[in-house]
């Protein structure tokens, strides 16, 4: 009897540890897969944001994007072939000194003006290499009582310009009608009836100092026929003759400032 309730005692005790040994044993296992889960959670967690983030994300992307778009310049625009306008019109930019639209110019005559001999002349652009030059002369004071110059002259002349209007080398056909009263030394000078008319060719260059000032240099030759009385010259000087003169020689002559409009 001793025997068997002995060994029934080992018995139980070995059922005993054999439940003990089964249920830790399917505790670590539970413990195992429950941080395999957590593990996996936290990995789908970083793969997958919850839609919250993810808008939440978007604005602040959007607001970032709205604070350097306004820091980015503007892209130029492109043509067909891919290549940016500014490049397309490379090339066609104007210098600073050059004037856009036609060659219109006002100009005066320095030599004459020295002379007491007053003028202006306008100048106008008709052809991409044709100006016409309409300059005016007029004198109405004594140089002194032995030297005078009284009078008015016209002078249009038409230019041709070898690289383009108001541009370096002309040539010119120009024609001249003048009245005069002219004293010198003994002798008074006028026109009787008709005027002085003539005409003649003429070459000049034009040198650009700015953009809108400029000297231009020109010399003529050509024809002129006057027919004019001579008087002593004194207050009322008496009649001494008349005279017609067929003159062929400098016509035009003068160095000139220039302004372009």
């Amino acid at each position: 009897m001793k025997l068997n309730t002995y060994l029934l005692r080992q018995v139980i005790l070995i059922f005993c540890l054999a439940m003990v040994s089964a249920t830790w044993a399917q505790d670590i296992k539970k413990t195992v897969i429950n941080k395999k889960t957590v593990i996996n959670k936290k990995v789908d967690g970083t793969r997958k944001t919850p839609p919250q983030v993810n808008a939440s994300r978007e604005t602040v992307k959007k607001k970032n994007n709205s604070q350097t778009g306004k820091e980015k310049k503007p892209q130029t625009a492109k043509n067909k072939s891919g290549k940016s306008n500014t490049n397309s019109k490379k090339g066609k930019i104007k210098p600073a000194t050059q004037v856009n639209g036609h060659y219109v110019a006002l100009k005066t005559n320095i030599p004459f003006d020295v002379l007491a001999v007053q003028n202006l002349a306008l100048e106008v652009q008709v052809h991409k290499h044709i100006t016409i030059d309409l300059p005016v002369m007029w004198s109405i004071s004594d140089i002194e009582r032995e030297h005078a110059i009284r009078g008015i002259a016209f002078q249009p002349e038409g230019r041709w310009w070898l690289k383009e209007a108001g541009t370096g080398h002309f040539f010119g056909l120009h024609t001249h009608v003048a009245w005069f009263n002219a004293k010198w030394e003994d002798n008074r000078y006028q026109t009787r009836k008709r005027p002085l008319t003539g005409a003649g060719i003429s070459y000049g260059y034009k040198l650009p100092l700015s953009a809108h000032w400029g000297a231009e240099f020109n010399i003529g030759a050509g024809y002129a026929n006057m027919k004019y009385d001579t008087f002593y010259n004194i207050e009322n000087g008496a009649w001494l003759e008349t005279h017609i003169r067929h003159y062929w020689g400098i016509t035009r002559a003068g160095l000139s400032l220039v302004y372009r409009f």
